[in-house]
């Protein structure tokens, strides 16, 4: 009987660790593969496309991935900031109707 409790409680805790299952998918573009193969190996794409931030706000989060284990060559650096920025910056606000007045 412990056998299978402890085998349960494995499978549990691996499935815990391992990424999600995929999100919404990464937008073409000339660094979508390598942002793909850096983030992707932790979590799912979902993590990055639910999110708006500004250039330096992903630039605050590749350095705290790298520092997780994330592998960004400095090279590709800028390109992985322009990417990123231009297809999950900051959102515009929602266009609002006009107002119509009518007194």
């Amino acid at each position: 009987m412990l056998l299978p409790t402890l085998l349960l409680a494995l499978v549990q805790s691996t499935l815990a660790q391992a990424p999600e299952a995929p999100g919404k998918p990464l937008p073409p573009g000339p660094m979508q593969a390598k942002v793909k193969a850096a983030c992707t190996q932790c979590h799912n794409a979902g993590r990055i496309t639910e999110q708006h931030f500004s250039r330096m706000q992903w630039s605050d989060e590749l350095d705290k991935m790298a520092g997780l284990g994330a592998v960004v060559a400095d090279s590709d650096r800028k390109d992985f900031l322009d990417y990123l920025t231009k297809n999950f910056g900051p959102r515009k606000g929602p266009k609002t109707a006009p107002r119509s007045d009518t007194k």
